[in-house]
């Protein structure tokens, strides 16, 4: 009896062995199909950097501000390359600025009073008649040598101490076939475009004057009336502004 027994205990035995190990098996099998990828990756916080270093580079670890420090020569280096730029701009601007008068005169520069002055002048008829057509003008004679219109117009711009006007005065040679003459002309900033102080014509020969166009007593007697207009053509008729004739 007891030799029976002792194998079926065995088996008995050997059958919950063999259980538990294919349900250990099993459990193993199941844990290698799980994705690996779920296995072995996790969710990882990320720290988010300082902005402080972001923002400024040149901070260091304990927070202190470095400054970059020039030596004297680029010190020297950098004021050159400075005061070069600025030379540069300010020759630039002086440029326009008497490019910009030249190509675009106002009525007080002398090209513009000297155009304005001789278009009257060989309007003129005792001018006409005195010097005979056709008439030219021109500015400063070397020595007859013509360089295009003579540009170069002999000018003096100053304030007038009487009655505080911007004034151009400007002197320039006439000729035609029977003579030369000196043209003067004036302008000033407080009269109408298109009017003169005077114009006046001066024979080279004999030095006589032709008054094309004279408005200083008009501006003496305009200063005298105190701006009362009756005042003002009394004061004009007395002093015989805006006549034209010959001396």
């Amino acid at each position: 009896m007891l030799r029976r027994g002792v194998p079926r205990l065995t088996s008995c035995r050997l059958l919950r062995m063999q259980h538990s190990g294919l349900l250990l098996q099993q459990q193993t099998t199941s844990l290698l199909r799980i994705n690996p990828v779920t296995v072995l990756h996790r969710p990882v916080s990320l720290r988010s950097f300082s902005d402080s270093s972001d923002k400024n580079p040149l901070n260091d670890a304990n927070g202190d501000t470095k400054e970059i420090v020039l030596t004297p020569g680029e010190k020297v280096v950098v004021a050159s390359r400075l005061g070069l730029w600025l030379g540069i701009g300010a020759f630039a601007a002086a440029c326009a600025f008497y490019i910009g008068k030249e190509l675009l005169p106002t009525k007080m520069s002398p090209n513009r009073v000297f155009d304005r002055s001789l278009e009257l002048v060989r309007q003129h008829p005792e001018v006409q008649r005195r010097f005979g057509e056709p008439l030219k003008g021109y500015g400063r004679d070397h020595g007859g040598h013509r360089e295009g219109r003579r540009n170069f117009i002999d000018h003096t711009e100053y304030t007038d101490q009487e009655d505080g006007s911007k004034r151009t005065r400007v002197r320039y040679n006439l000729e035609g076939r029977f003579g030369h003459a000196f043209v003067f002309a004036e302008v000033s900033n407080s009269m109408p475009s298109g009017d003169f102080v005077y114009i006046l014509v001066q024979d080279k020969h004999g030095g006589n004057v032709i008054t094309v166009q004279d408005n200083r007593a008009a501006l003496t007697a305009q200063k005298l009336s105190g701006g009362n207009s009756e005042a003002m053509s009394a004061m004009s008729q007395l002093l015989g502004g805006n006549n034209s004739s010959s001396k």
